[in-house]
């Protein structure tokens, strides 16, 4: 969530900042209209969109010895439960996020309430398809659909209230309520993000500049009106008013006309697009380390490995339940991040072991509950997950790991291998953006440390799975129990 509010806040802010030096004093009205609601909605959408490359390949189809997955999967149930301050941390962000929503719901509420008193308690007559509600409150002309609020009929000459009429035609016929509706709903749900103040402000800027293009046959006359009106009280937040906007940019615009050079800024938008897609979205460009030697580069850190071990057999059971050997080359043990040792949870009896996330209940639960949909289609029966070889920096990072998939005990999953591909794919790219972990400390320092594998596997002998399939539902899954 956190890299979800950082993405969004730097298109909208890295957007406005274009919008204010290239476009905000051209008089391209409908364009600037068109990029401030399409910069909005991809600094709102595009950092929810996960996109990757399709060559992404998984290596290694080893498996560590079982007395570390035991050691792993012991630990893990150890510590499946967040500490209760993170829990209680979590709480107090939703109620303070909730309360700031409720807060900002309140206020368009009452601009809400507002406007129905006026309608109900003002005196209503209709002309050309208005209704013309007058108020007798002091107050600029605003408009709701098709229902025209003003404080009284005869303040006005025949020439203002056509100017006022045209003026709310406009708005109505370009279906500005339409950005009102989006930008109301988006300072409820981002209230605590200052930018979407900004963009409501300039989007209604560029709403009264469109409108004022109508009705200003006689900019002169029109600039007069318009100070005239500024004196009054604004409308609701929620309707179109004829005295929203500085004045003065207003009847500055009125006469303003942009050069033909000007015409290449509105191209702007498409390097910007470029930017925010490359930079902004959750894309999964990374393949897995490939290694040279004894050495791996991933995601900027450098591992070093230790010298192969000889080739080994393991038993297995087949489909019949009968135990046969296998072979298999061990994986070699990580030893070095950047070049600083990689402790082991064994090395010392003082190292505290990062198997802690901030905001979740464990890995695995976290790797459960975002895979839990695609695998409710899997066929029945007992489901292994295993990523293993996971090293964890000082920062609480995973730095590197094997991922192996997901795979079913006592049975063929072959049948379903587009699906299996599916959410070994999502293993991978959760395993690459999973949340901090709580790095471990040797001596309340922290030090890079070898997580081993974060789920148990069916290994020669009956192991509890990771999560049952019946009937396409889940059943019961390992974090379940703890």
């Amino acid at each position: 969530m956190l890299q979800y509010i950082v993405n969004t806040a730097a298109i909208w802010l890295i957007s406005l900042a274009l919008f204010d030096l290239f476009l905000r004093r051209e008089s391209y009205h409908n364009y600037n209209r068109f990029f401030l609601l399409f910069t909005f909605l991809l600094g709102a959408l595009l950092p929810l969109i996960h996109w990757q490359d399709n060559t992404k390949h998984y290596s290694g189809t080893f498996q560590k010895p079982i007395e570390q997955v035991i050691t792993a999967k012991q630990t893990i149930v150890s510590v499946g439960t967040t500490p209760s301050a993170s829990v209680n941390w979590q709480l107090w962000i939703t109620l303070i996020y909730m309360a700031g929503a409720f807060v900002a719901l309140a206020i368009l509420m009452a601009d809400v309430f507002k406007m129905i008193r006026f309608y109900n308690k003002g005196i209503k007559t209709s002309e050309q398809s208005w209704t013309i509600i007058s108020t007798n409150k002091s107050h600029a002309p605003f408009s709701f659909i098709n229902t025209l609020f003003i404080s009284d009929r005869n303040l006005y000459s025949d020439d203002e209230w056509n100017m006022i009429l045209i003026h709310e035609r406009r708005h109505t016929s370009l279906l500005h309520l339409l950005d009102l509706i989006l930008m109301q709903i988006s300072r409820i749900l981002f209230w605590f993000n200052p930018l979407v103040y900004i963009y409501n402000q300039r989007l209604l800027m560029v709403h009264e500049f469109q409108a004022d293009n109508a009705a200003a046959q006689k900019p002169k006359a029109y600039g007069s009106f318009l100070i005239e009106q500024a004196m009054l009280h604004q409308a609701p937040a929620f309707s179109h008013s004829f005295n929203r906007s500085p004045i003065k940019n207003r009847i500055v615009m009125l006469t303003r006309k942009s050069s033909s050079v000007a015409k290449t800024k509105v191209l702007v938008f498409v390097p910007l697009t470029i930017v925010c897609l490359f930079c902004f979205s959750q894309n999964t460009f990374s393949h897995r380390p490939e290694k040279v030697g004894n050495f791996a580069k991933y995601r900027g850190n450098t591992i070093e490995f230790k010298a192969p071990k000889k080739p080994d057999s393991y038993m297995k059971r087949d489909a019949n339940g009968q135990l046969h050997r296998e072979p298999i080359q061990w994986p070699a043990d990580p030893i070095k991040l950047n070049g600083e040792k990689i402790y082991y949870g064994d090395d010392d009896k003082n190292i505290s072991k990062p198997y802690t996330l901030k905001g979740h209940k464990n890995l695995l639960d976290c790797l459960l509950q975002n895979i839990a949909h695609d695998c409710e289609r899997l066929d029945d029966g007992e489901y292994f997950l295993l990523v293993t070889d996971v090293v964890v920096s000082t920062k609480g990072e995973i730095v590197y790991f094997n991922n192996q998939g997901i795979f079913k005990d006592m049975g063929d999953i072959s049948k379903q291998s587009e699906l299996k591909n599916k959410i070994d794919t999502k293993i991978e790219t959760l395993m690459e953006n999973a949340p901090t972990l709580e790095p471990a400390l040797l001596n309340n320092q922290a030090v890079p440390i070898y997580m081993g594998s974060i789920s148990p596997f069916y290994y020669g002998y009956k192991s509890h799975p990771d999560l049952i399939i019946k009937d396409h539902k889940i059943m019961w899954r390992i974090t379940d129990s703890h």
